[in-house]
């Protein structure tokens, strides 16, 4: 329990452990069992190897609350339904993360950041709000076929709300770990109550106006329109089991997933990022050389990829330097299985340590230090498939947002260089790239810049 209590972040904490004990080892999380993994090769083994083993989900009171009994796809355990939905979401992906959507949507909100950016312009101000308009604004045209437009009053609203949201969780509760907690009064939990009931009376503000207007001979334009004609369908089949896959919950829960679980991954990647060319002036140059000399003052389009590499090896290297997820979402074993030469009982947990894989030693020369090329090969080329680095997990959990993250993420970060130069306000010294307090997504302390264009 201590390793999820303290002001050590627990990744950390599991890391030191790993130099006494083994890069695999056993502890007790209140009531339960857990290993944790904290090499490459264990991850392969557990993930890659033995998928099946290790894909199930611990019993969460926070989480199960949530996900209304892990009717969502994150924390739900693997069953016909679950990668059913799973099918869904893979497919609204590559439907809406396409280079033709994606960059056509870029196209349509840049002159709205460029609008923001100006107000921004040599002045002292929190990247947030930028990064925050930028991602939201895809997330949401994604998700429910629309864009915020500026000062939105419900941009402001519904960030806040995940913010609060991200703040509940935190590294978990005990009710979590200690079963017989939940039965104890906690002021916390209705407040964290009211907040996700706020979240989610958000989505079925979307999901309502959707169906007051779903015409299933239309072609989808959202993730809700995609996932009504999917609920018809099986409803036309008239089978009762087939009916139950796909209930006004489970598209409540789906919809929650992608929206928040791509918001996190991408607004928080990119505040990094911000944080690390801001204290690293040296790579911000050489990622505006490359654009400039490469694409000139065209949008970037996700054909550019393979193009910029120093640029793609800084988005990687910033994935590696500052895991956003630096422990993912616990696995757990769905029966008796091993790990190396241990044995591993069915329902023990397992912890993916991906910050102890991204700060390995043995694999990553000095990684502390923040180096993008790293990444690059003799010839300058991006390297592919690094073993011990892996921002997204692997196996059957893998995130079912990569794909969008990775393209957003890249459409994202090359405008935000091609245009601007980010520095830190005068008289600040010191690094920007700051952890925040410990919880389960790895944000950065709030930190100021400036931005000017260049010259």
């Amino acid at each position: 329990m201590s390793v999820f209590a303290g002001e050590t972040p627990p990744q950390e904490v599991m890391k030191k452990m790993s130099k006494i004990y083994g890069d695999i080892f056993s502890l007790k999380i209140g009531s339960f069992w857990a290993v944790v993994l904290n090499n490459y090769e264990l991850v392969q083994e557990a993930l890659l190897t033995k998928p099946n083993d290790f894909s199930g989900r611990p019993p969460s009171f926070l989480f199960d609350w949530f996900t209304d009994g892990q009717k969502d796809i994150a924390v739900a355990n693997p069953t016909p339904i679950w990668k059913y939905h799973r099918m869904l979401a893979h497919s609204a992906i590559r439907k809406f993360a396409s280079g033709e959507y994606l960059e056509k949507l870029h196209e349509e909100i840049r002159p709205l950041l460029t609008e923001v950016m100006s107000k921004k312009m040599k002045t002292t101000f929190d990247p947030n709000e930028i990064i925050t308009f930028a991602i939201y604004n895809v997330i949401a045209s994604m998700c429910f076929g629309y864009k915020y437009k500026i000062d939105d009053p419900r941009l402001e609203d519904i960030a806040e709300i995940s913010r609060e949201l991200n703040e509940g969780f935190g590294n978990g509760w005990i009710a979590d770990f200690i079963p017989w907690f939940r039965y104890i009064p906690n002021p916390h939990f209705y407040s964290f109550k009211k907040v996700a009931s706020k979240f989610f009376a958000y989505i079925m503000i979307e999901v309502r106006s959707h169906l007051d207007n779903f015409d299933p001979d239309r072609p989808a334009n959202d993730l809700i329109d995609l996932l009504l004609k999917s609920q018809k369908e099986e409803e036309l089949k008239g089978n009762v089991d087939q009916g139950s896959k796909l209930t006004d919950i489970h598209i409540k829960q789906i919809i929650a997933d992608l929206f928040s679980g791509g918001i996190d991954t991408q607004n928080i990647t990119l505040l990094w990022a911000i944080a690390c060319v801001v204290d690293n002036q040296d790579v911000q140059e050489k990622v505006k050389k490359e654009i400039d000399d490469l694409i000139g003052d065209r949008p970037p389009r996700l054909s550019d990829r393979g193009k910029l590499p120093y640029t793609e090896a800084t988005i990687m290297e910033i994935m590696r330097y500052k895991s956003t997820k630096p422990l993912t979402v616990t696995h757990r074993a769905m029966k008796d299985s091993k790990i190396g030469t241990y044995n591993v009982p069915e329902d023990t947990w397992v912890f993916i340590n991906l910050w102890a894989l991204h700060n390995d030693s043995k694999y990553w020369n000095s990684p502390e230090k923040f180096k993008p090329d790293r990444f690059l090969d003799s010839s300058n080329s991006v390297k592919q498939r690094l073993p011990s680095f892996l921002p997204f997990s692997t196996g059957r959990r893998v995130c079912v947002g990569e794909s969008l993250a990775k393209a957003n993420l890249f459409l994202t970060f090359v405008w935000l260089i091609q245009n601007y130069k980010f520095t830190k306000p005068p008289g600040v010294r010191g690094p920007v790239t700051t952890e925040g307090k410990p919880q389960l997504i790895s944000f950065p302390m709030p930190y100021k810049i400036r931005a000017e264009r260049w010259e």
